[in-house]
């Protein structure tokens, strides 16, 4: 409820970040740690993930928290298993599955990389992370009693409310998590575990910067200008959102608009009576939006095909 902050308590608590070597996973770690909670940064780079671990000693030195981190590529099944092994006896209580990397170019002009490259780090990650972890805690636990409240935070993206010309690397493999969000929901929670999922629009990182030197004209132009917000303040508003109990977040208007456009019977919502009726009014709007789109489209291929 908009007016509850007792939804999310994480002082005294220890959190996993899988993807936690930049970007949201490093604001969101930041933010945990000045609030007593123990942070766990894995990510592939070990070079950064000691930068950033030396570096929320220095900015919360009175902290109570531990800081500490783990190589690990969890696109790599095996790898997240030995993960989990390594890091006991820690047994975490909120896991953040933050991996993702967007590519955006034309279809036509995708690498087998970079296809490959959609399916490790935006969905194998998170799917990785949350089968071995349950499969982990089921090996050290076999009574109801025995399971301790749990967290898992999948990140999806408000390109799987709408996706678009220029998302076809990235926009699928997050409707997918949004997908997996809802079954683990329903599944996880027997085993005692709170599922939500996060939609954040743009917010300024590294990979912001990067995906602006691919991006086709037409997708920015369908995009509209782009203003991403501070990343520190997209960790807050994720925070904000999960401590009132929310359990689908949007970070901003343009993507609380479009997750209304997205409504269906299992999916949490935010305000949900108001997004059924904005969602009406959508609805009835959506075939001149589609036209208008469509256009654009058209006009960028036909003057793709002159040049």
């Amino acid at each position: 409820m908009w007016f509850s902050k007792s939804n999310f308590p994480v002082e005294g608590k220890t959190a996993l970040l899988v993807g936690a070597s930049q970007g949201i996973g490093v604001d969101l770690g930041e933010r945990l740690y000045q609030a007593n909670c123990s942070v766990i940064l894995v990510a592939r780079t070990e070079s950064k993930l000691q930068e950033q671990v030396q570096r929320l000693e220095k900015t919360s030195p009175k902290s109570a928290a531990k800081a500490s981190y783990h190589v690990a590529d969890v696109s790599d099944y095996n790898e997240c298993v030995k993960l989990w092994d390594s890091i006991a006896p820690s047994d975490p209580d909120i896991i953040f599955c933050c991996a993702g990397s967007s590519i955006p170019k034309l279809f036509q002009d995708l690498t087998p990389k970079d296809i490959n490259s959609g399916l490790d780090i935006n969905y194998k990650t998170a799917i990785n992370i949350a089968h071995t972890g349950l499969k982990h805690v089921l090996s050290k636990n076999t009574q109801p009693s025995e399971f301790k409240k749990r967290h898992i935070i999948l990140f999806s993206s408000v390109v799987s409310f709408f996706p678009f010309i220029g998302y076809s690397q990235y926009a699928p493999m997050k409707s997918a998590i949004e997908s997996l969000s809802i079954i683990l929901r329903q599944e996880l929670s027997a085993y005692n575990y709170r599922v939500s999922c996060i939609f954040p629009g743009n917010f300024q990182s590294e990979g912001f910067e990067q995906e602006q030197k691919t991006k086709p004209d037409i997708t920015k132009t369908i995009e509209g200008p782009s203003n991403p917000i501070p990343g520190h303040e997209c960790a807050d508003l994720i925070i904000d959102q999960l401590s009132k109990g929310y359990d689908t977040v949007t970070t901003d208007v343009v993507g609380w608009i479009l997750g209304c456009t997205a409504l269906r019977v299992s999916l949490p919502r935010q305000w949900g009576f108001l997004q059924v009726l904005v969602g009406f009014v959508i609805s009835i709007i959506a075939p001149i939006v589609n036209w208008v789109i469509n256009r654009d489209i058209r006009n960028f291929f036909s003057k793709k095909k002159i040049e």
